[in-house]
């Protein structure tokens, strides 16, 4: 009973860092642009219990790993804001953005700020301060009008869309990095922008609460299922003496 020990071991684990992705995705559902993951398991290796020419070989597994982690890049909902400096993706696509080691990154959030540099030029920024890019890689200025106000306007921001957009890296602060898998960024052509609005979260509320119940009773019928095996082996072990 000790391979079933650890068999049920292995599911208690997995659906451990199955809970930790759920619970990540519950804590981001007011998040602009955050993009739901999900889980997906494989099982195990296979061991043979009897001869390995056997006709009909007995086998058994070893249990479940995480194989892997998918972002969701559904559209989340658009979100009026009435705030100029608050842009939406409709489609696909994401900003750019040039973080302080000059390194470009990529997010579906919108929140920009304008900030004002030493020699009092006004560029688009990103909400923590650093710079936007326009569709040549290039930080945003904003010219000013007449009265010498600052004016944006949406077409001048870049928008950058990849061959694979789910090969994309995860940084954190709904940031990304292009990857071998993902493929270079290219400026899209006309991508649709709209001002004023934020993307919301792409969590469903509903589907995580599914995902929790079914975490929570995978997890209990592990448990269970090591608390057998334990009073299994504390009998044999009776027997023995």
């Amino acid at each position: 009973m000790i391979r079933g020990f650890y068999t049920a071991r292995s599911g208690l684990l997995a659906q451990q860092e199955n809970m930790n992705v759920v619970a990540n995705n519950m804590a981001n559902v007011n998040t602009v642009g955050y993009k739901s993951m999900k889980v997906s398991f494989t099982d195990l290796m296979y061991r043979n219990l009897n001869r390995a020419t056997a006709e009909e070989p007995a086998i058994v597994g070893s249990g479940v790993k995480i194989n892997k982690v998918d972002t969701n890049i559904n559209q989340g909902p658009p979100q009026a804001t009435n705030n100029y400096l608050d842009f939406c993706i409709t489609g696909d696509g994401y900003f750019a953005v040039q973080n302080a080691e000059g390194e470009t990154e990529y997010t579906r959030s919108g929140n920009f700020i304008m900030s004002i540099d030493e020699s009092g030029g006004y560029w688009l920024a990103a909400a923590n301060g650093e710079r936007v890019l326009n569709a040549e890689g290039e930080p945003i200025e904003l010219p000013l009008d007449e009265s010498g106000t600052p004016q944006l306007d949406s077409s001048q921001i870049g928008v950058f869309g990849f061959s694979n957009p789910y090969g994309l890296s995860k940084l954190g602060d709904n940031r990304y990095i292009a990857t071998n898998t993902s493929g270079e960024a290219t400026a899209l052509e006309n991508p649709s922008v709209k001002s004023g609005y934020l993307e919301g979260s792409g969590v469903e509320v509903s589907v995580e609460m599914v995902k929790v119940i079914e975490s929570q009773r995978a997890f209990s019928f592990n448990s269970r299922m090591i608390q057998v095996a334990d009073e299994i082996e504390q009998t044999v072990n009776g027997l023995r003496q």
